[in-house]
């Protein structure tokens, strides 16, 4: 009985082979790499929503300004600095005539100095 040579496995009781076990290493990788690059896209998209959603508020106080001063703004294109939620951002204004003579149409476009997001807002208000 010492002789005895060891059974055999059945063809379907033998464990994964090194080839299929690199296979499927490989294959998780890969799927690990895109959940990865996924995640850090979430991130920048959520960054870049951040800074959209702060210029338009920028934008809204810009355009209360504009309409609670009682002077008319001056008609033609500026651009001023404001210092909003800890961060400096760009207004640029646009002002023009309307066919109607007693009003002006506002275009605001704010845009942080370092970043990405932008808000545009047109508002009209009366020329006098």
């Amino acid at each position: 009985m010492a002789n005895e040579r060891p059974q055999r496995p059945q063809r379907g009781e033998r464990g994964f082979t090194l080839l299929e076990m690199l296979v499927a290493l490989s294959v998780i990788s890969i799927a690990a790499l895109t959940l990865v690059r996924l995640d850090a896209f979430a991130v920048r998209t959520a960054g870049d929503l951040d800074e959209s959603t702060v210029a338009g508020i920028v934008a809204q106080n810009r355009a209360v300004e504009l309409w609670t001063d009682p002077a008319p703004p001056t008609i033609g294109n500026s651009a001023i600095g404001v210092a909003n939620a800890g961060r400096n951002w760009r207004v640029e204004q646009r002002v023009a005539r309307t066919a109607d003579d007693s009003l002006l149409r506002v275009d605001l476009i704010v845009r942080p100095e370092n970043g990405r997001g932008q808000a545009a807002l047109t508002i009209i208000r009366s020329s006098r």
